[in-house]
């Protein structure tokens, strides 16, 4: 019994020793106190009005509406702080004019699943912003805002080729 007993008891200074000790990191990390100070946000692709007029672009109404609310949506994120109302607004926007492009009759769109794809996956990414948005600090927030961007830039990309691509 004085064995088990022995065992024990030294089992237990050495549990006790171990838990005592104070652990200091190897590495810190250094936390920026405002790290949205350096936030670089993607520029938005601008059509070329040569483009435009070769392709009829102007004629595609919802497209219109989505690239203005996209461009608001840029100049907004600039003063990120004051407008997060604003940002709100413009993300139901963004909503609204994302899938009623999904109706559209505009034949280049009709006739490219790839850039029904593109919309698609800016529509969802859209949607997923505008979802989160509440739920999201400030940093990730812009993030998520940027990504909007950065896919409309997809898109808009994507119809110049297929654009360029049915008119030569």
């Amino acid at each position: 019994m004085i064995k088990i007993l022995n065992k024990k008891f030294l089992f237990t200074i050495v549990i006790f020793s171990s838990c005592n000790q104070n652990i200091e990191p190897v590495n810190e990390i250094q936390i920026q106190s405002n790290p949205t100070e350096n936030f670089e946000t993607q520029s938005t692709f601008v059509f070329d009005e040569i483009f435009i007029d070769e392709s009829s672009l102007d004629e595609w109404t919802e497209f219109k509406l989505l690239k203005s609310d996209i461009l608001d949506l840029s100049n907004s994120i600039q003063g990120y702080d004051s407008v997060i109302k604003f940002n709100q607004d413009i993300l139901n926007k963004l909503s609204n004019s994302s899938t009623e492009i999904f109706s559209s009759d505009f034949e280049l769109y009709n006739e490219n699943p790839e850039i029904k794809g593109r919309l698609k996956l800016l529509n969802i990414q859209i949607q997923k912003t505008k979802y989160n948005f509440n739920r999201l600090n400030k940093s990730e927030a812009l993030n998520e805002l940027n990504k909007i961007i950065i896919y409309y830039n997809y898109s808009a990309n994507m119809i110049v080729s297929k654009a360029n691509d049915t008119i030569n």
